[in-house]
């Protein structure tokens, strides 16, 4: 007879319950199932919350223009200009030319949009689109020098700079205004720059470096991917489409369908000339 609190040894002793190889197998396969069900979700919300805070950012920017406007009655000088025979105070002339303060650096400057942190101000902030890694923010160009610039880019065919060189003499442009933009819900005043990765797929959203201007193709839709290093354009950094704010400070987005037919004319090829 067994004695209370004690186990046999016999057949009727009851071993300590465990899975068999099957029930392991249907477990692991049930992760597996869910883990493929819930990881696009994040992924698609995470790449959401990155576009928005892109849009976020593309519309500070345009409301620090628009206000650039309402004090000065004209928009950044996408670059102040290209000036022969600069002087210093003393009369020394300095050098043969140079270029002046870019848009950027006016709206910081003038304290629109002051920069997040001196030492490294384009890798964090509104300068700083979320989907842009670290790498591209400082991808060098032909002559090995880092970008170091932020990520929103305006169009030099909208926006203009104030002096040209016309042999020895400085043409000054006409200013940009807000009041002269004939469509501002549909023009792009700045968003998502940069210059592709060389022989990249057009389209296929792969920048090697950011870039705060850009040029509108010479001729509709061709815009360079082939280069060893292309120029600056619109950066489809979010699934395949850029976010950008228009002249009336509301931000939408554009597909590579969008910008290589310019179909809704963002840079305003019809308009040259008219501003």
């Amino acid at each position: 007879m067994q004695s209370p609190g004690k186990q046999g040894s016999g057949s009727g002793q009851r071993r300590p319950a465990a899975f068999t190889l099957i029930e392991l197998l249907v477990v692991i396969t049930i992760i597996a199932v869910l883990g493929g069900l819930v990881l696009p979700g994040v992924t698609r919300s995470l790449s959401s919350g990155k576009a928005a805070g892109c849009g976020s950012n593309a519309r500070q920017i345009a409301l620090a223009m628009i206000a650039f406007d309402n004090d000065y009655q004209y928009l950044p000088w996408y670059n102040e200009g290209t000036y022969r025979g600069q002087f210093d105070s003393m009369g020394t002339q300095t050098n043969s030319q140079f270029s002046g303060t870019n848009w950027v650096q006016k709206l910081d400057y003038f304290k629109y949009i002051p920069r997040a942190d001196n030492a490294s101000p384009w890798l964090r902030g509104v300068w700083r689109c979320p989907a842009a890694s670290y790498a591209e923010i400082m991808g060098k160009d032909a002559n090995g020098n880092p970008a170091n610039c932020p990520c929103y880019a305006v169009c030099c065919n909208i926006f203009r700079q104030q002096n040209t060189l016309s042999g020895n003499n400085n043409v000054a442009q006409r200013p940009l205004k807000l009041s002269r933009i004939a469509r501002p819900d549909s023009i792009w005043m700045v968003g998502d720059g940069g210059a592709p990765m060389s022989k990249s797929e057009p389209g296929s959203g792969r920048y090697l470096r950011p870039g705060y201007t850009f040029w509108r193709p010479s001729s509709k839709g061709q815009w360079d991917f082939a280069a060893a290093y292309p120029p600056s354009q619109p950066a489809l950094r979010h699934n395949g489409s850029a976010r950008y704010a228009t002249f009336d400070g509301h931000v939408t987005q554009l597909d590579w369908t969008i910008m290589q037919g310019e179909s809704n004319d963002f840079t305003a090829r019809a308009d040259s000339g008219t501003f």
